[in-house]
């Protein structure tokens, strides 16, 4: 009998993992703009319900795919539940700055998000955080200082900047717990069950606020829902072809969508601190990368 071979390294693509990444940011960019216009014209709870319960019928198909109910069995019901409702507590407190704040500010806030995953991962997954880490760190939340500092120097911090920094701390648990549900929990799974938690959690809200939706917005929900997830979906695949290394760092072009939209449609513009600000964060973000590939590749 001749000896097994070894399996097949998996080829990279980096050009073409670059490109989806790329492509997602892209569809995702499109999303929170339509966020930013959806909130104007309709309450929170009616756009997480809507949007939730459009989510779950484009999943049905896969979910179909990949043995219906059987595909959704979770071993851990109760953190999923945590999951799902840390991702309403985000939604909630995104949304809700998108009424405050440009949107090109709370994106340039919401890459706080991997400080926080960093911060969390300590005590929540008992990981060791290195020196550089810790540098990293600092030097991000200098650039979170910055992009907010002018507005509460004037005292006018308000909502708008907290909810932002709220949604992403409550982003980066969210995301913490996917690492911690990962070896027992399939992908389809984590996020139908996250989506009927905010699904039903937006229900629960329409107790209290009025019903009251234009016909014209139900295709912009619609559309919101499809390109959320053919956006995860671009991503997903940017990631099975590249290295994290590689195409993770293009995740940052979405301050410049959010800044175009924002200008062209609302006339809003960063001012110089937030693109300061957004230096220091995403160049934090950029070199923890780089130090976890030097670790990767070194073994240490």
């Amino acid at each position: 009998m001749n000896p097994p071979s070894a399996a097949p390294m998996r080829a990279d693509h980096p050009l073409k993992g670059i490109a989806w990444m790329v492509a997602g940011v892209l569809l995702l960019s499109v999303m929170d703009a339509l966020s930013k216009h959806a909130v104007s014209q309709l309450s929170i709870p009616v756009l997480i319900a809507a949007r939730s319960a459009m989510v779950l019928v484009l999943l049905v198909p896969w979910v179909l795919r990949s043995g219906g109910w059987s595909a959704l069995r979770t071993h851990r019901p109760g953190a999923q539940l945590l999951r799902g409702l840390l991702a309403v507590c985000s939604m909630l407190a995104f949304f809700e700055s998108l009424r405050l704040l440009p949107l090109a500010t709370v994106i340039a806030i919401s890459f706080a998000a991997p400080l926080f995953m960093t911060l969390l991962s300590v005590p929540l997954l008992k990981e060791r955080v290195g020196v550089h880490r810790w540098g990293a760190l600092l030097a991000g939340f200098v650039g979170v200082g910055l992009i907010v500092g002018p507005q509460a120097m004037d005292g006018e911090l308000g909502w708008g900047a907290g909810l932002a920094l709220v949604a992403a701390f409550f982003y980066a648990a969210s995301m913490t717990c996917v690492r911690w549900l990962s070896p027992t929990e399939s992908d389809l799974s984590m996020l139908v069950w996250q989506n009927m938690t905010m699904g039903l959690a937006g229900a629960v809200g329409l107790f209290f606020v009025p019903l009251e939706v234009a016909p014209g917005m139900w295709p912009i929900m619609a559309l919101m829902a499809v390109l959320v997830l053919l956006g995860q979906r671009c991503t997903f695949r940017a990631f099975r072809l590249a290295p994290v290394g590689v195409v993770a760092p293009f995740h940052y072009s979405e301050l410049l969508w959010a800044a175009l939209f924002g200008w062209v449609f609302w006339q809003e513009w960063p001012g110089p601190h937030v693109w300061w600000g957004a230096l220091f964060v995403v160049g934090a973000g950029l070199y923890t990368l780089w130090r976890e590939r030097m670790r990767t590749l070194t073994g240490g």
